[in-house]
């Protein structure tokens, strides 16, 4: 079966039809487009693809009619139609731009500009913030479980211990009356015997029930100076001091009986070292020279060595400058009362700027003659305190009349040092044992609680 031809374009098309597109081509002639036949120029349009484009027709079709218009002649209509070069040139040109629509347009571009930046850095927030949601979701679908952590290997006993024992500024024989502290703290010489009896029952609790591990290897007790009080000012015989006499006995005494309780308890070997203080002197004004040797804080350390001869475990060792350097496991400790390389009160920072001087210069001299140590414990200010350059002792008569009007001191409370030094990492532990009890004045108190308060805040 044959199929039918196409039909040509412009074949079966009506003259009045053609008459129209040879019309609409006339048209847009007349509008200054370029006549078909003709080169436009650059972005000239012919006025047959005007009159093509208004009636939807291809350019086969528009082609197509244009040959049936030109064989049938209706294309005079166009002919004395003027061309498109002079229509054209009747066009009037148009203005040039004003300043300110110039300036109004670069404006414009700016701002366009600006806006294309502006969005281009919202788009990399929202990407980053997107892979920073993606990275969070990510690790939060990772995370299933906590890390498993194991127990070190070993028994966990760690390496050899030893403990140093810091007891100094006892001040036994001083009185501090508790109506005239305002009721912080009160001191006397039977206040003295309680308290130093807690200190050595502490420091037994500490070395048996709470320890863990391998016994202590070594007990090393400072005898830091200021062991009693003495006469040394006026003001020193009133308030119902205790005589100087009867105060060495009593202090001697205790310490010797609480290294024996330490000696049943703990079973270690003790080394005694002493550094007498200030309060121990035999002057009215401190000496450097034989200072240290003629001091009352001699005749005690003496006194407890001689009552406990009958222990081998004991030693008692002995400086002609009354500082005294000894060595734990390599570490090695510089053990001074305190008053000697800073005097002062320490001004506005108070007691541990005096540490911090004096621990200081303390270096710096042994370093300067060949014997460098690690740290220095001393005493004196009656503030406990660790610093990079060592560790400062407490006081067992606690706040005093002369703390509290002459120095405007810190209220310190009674307390005294114990450290636990580590064969390989030197002191791991400063513990601060803390000896009074409520009934020697409210610096031992616990503070009140308002239950009143607390009820009302839970509800």
């Amino acid at each position: 079966m044959n199929e039918p031809k196409p039909t040509k374009p412009g074949v079966g098309i009506s003259d009045d039809v053609l008459r129209a597109f040879a019309d609409r081509i006339k048209t847009a002639i007349e509008a200054g487009y370029a006549r078909p036949g003709t080169n436009p120029g650059a972005g000239q349009t012919t006025a047959l693809r005007v009159a093509a484009k208004e009636l939807g027709l291809t350019k086969n079709q528009a082609d197509g009619r244009l040959r049936t218009i030109r064989a049938k002649g209706f294309d005079a209509v166009w002919h004395d139609v003027a061309p498109a070069a002079e229509a054209s040139a009747t066009v009037t040109a148009p203005e040039p731009p004003k300043v300110e629509d110039r300036v109004r347009e670069r404006r414009l571009e700016r701002e366009v500009a600006a806006l294309k930046v502006e969005r281009k850095d919202m788009l990399d927030r929202i990407i980053a913030a997107e892979d920073l949601r993606a990275t969070v979701f990510e690790l939060a679908r990772a995370i299933e479980a906590p890390a498993v952590i194991r127990p070190m290997p070993g028994d966990g006993r760690g390496g050899r211990r030893s403990v140093i024992l810091h007891i100094s500024d006892v001040h036994a024989g001083e009185a501090v009356d508790l109506y005239e502290m305002d009721g912080l703290n009160a001191y006397s010489l039977d206040i003295c015997r309680a308290r130093m009896e807690r200190l050595f029952q502490k420091t037994a609790s500490l070395l048996t029930d709470h320890w863990k591990g391998d016994p202590v290897e070594d007990l090393i007790v400072c005898l830091g100076g200021d062991m009693i009080d003495n006469n040394l000012r006026e003001e020193s015989r009133r308030g119902g001091a205790a005589p100087v006499v009867p105060s060495i006995k009593a202090v001697s005494e205790t310490v010797a009986g609480g290294l024996a309780f330490l000696r049943s308890t703990v079973g270690m070997p003790i080394r005694v070292y002493t550094s007498p203080g200030n309060h121990g002197r035999l002057t009215p004004k401190p000496h450097s020279s034989e200072g240290n040797i003629d001091n009352l804080d001699m005749i005690v350390s003496w006194g407890i060595e001689k009552m406990l001869a009958g222990d081998p475990g004991v030693q008692f060792y002995y400086t002609g400058s009354g500082e005294a350097l000894f060595n734990v496991y390599g570490w090695k400790f510089l053990l001074q009362h305190g008053h000697e390389g800073a005097s002062g009160t320490g001004g506005l920072y108070g007691a541990v700027y005096k540490q911090v001087r004096g621990m200081y210069r303390a270096h710096q001299s042994y370093a300067r003659r060949g014997r460098g140590f690690h740290f220095v414990l001393q005493g004196h200010d009656h503030t406990s305190s660790k610093i990079p350059f060592g560790f400062a002792n407490g006081s067992v008569v606690g706040y005093n009349p002369y703390a509290m009007r002459k120095l405007k001191a810190d209220p310190s409370p009674a307390s005294q040092n114990l450290l636990i030094v580590e064969e390989k990492l030197g002191v791991i532990a400063y513990q601060e044992l803390f000896l009074g009890t409520p009934d020697e004045g409210s610096l031992y108190e616990p503070p009140a609680i308002d239950m009143a308060g607390v009820a009302e805040v839970a509800a």
